[in-house]
């Protein structure tokens, strides 16, 4: 079983598509239709780019993750105390906003040797949702940004 940790993110991922690109000495951005929590009540999509410049690994899976029960997951109801932000604004979070860590991933665990010997690129296991697709990635930090 998955358990999965929304990030404190400020939008909510509504959209039947997701672009993945992926430069092997850029790492991968994501662009995806979302909602911005500030105006979650208009429902105003925005498209986002979520950067990742340290990818070790990334899957894109033809599958509603949600229907496909990706062999059991729960999604964490607490935000993290490392994770909150001072800016109210910041510290707006959808329970269900598409984008997650998961936690104490058996994947990451049985791969991090591999991928990252010396453990000095601090990798996380993630999963964005889209509408019938999602992704995957062994991945470092990340950067998100609104697109105009």
């Amino acid at each position: 079983m998955l358990t999965l940790k929304p990030l404190n993110f400020i939008f909510k991922i509504s959209t039947t598509d997701l672009e993945l690109v992926y430069i092997e000495s850029g790492g991968v951005r994501i662009e995806v239709g979302a909602i911005p929590l500030k105006s979650i009540e208009k429902e105003k999509c925005v498209n986002i780019e979520i950067i990742f410049s340290i990818v070790a690994e990334v899957k894109c899976v033809t599958l509603n993750f949600d229907e496909s029960d990706y062999n059991g997951f729960c999604i964490s109801e607490e935000l993290s105390i490392g994770n909150r932000l001072e800016n109210d604004e910041e510290r707006l979070y959808h329970p269900d906003s598409g984008f997650y860590e998961v936690i104490d991933s058996k994947h990451l665990q049985e791969n991090i040797k591999r991928y990252d010997p010396r453990n000095r690129l601090n990798l996380k296991h993630y999963i964005v949702k889209g509408y019938d697709s999602y992704i995957e990635l062994i991945a470092s930090t990340y950067s998100v940004n609104e697109l105009n």
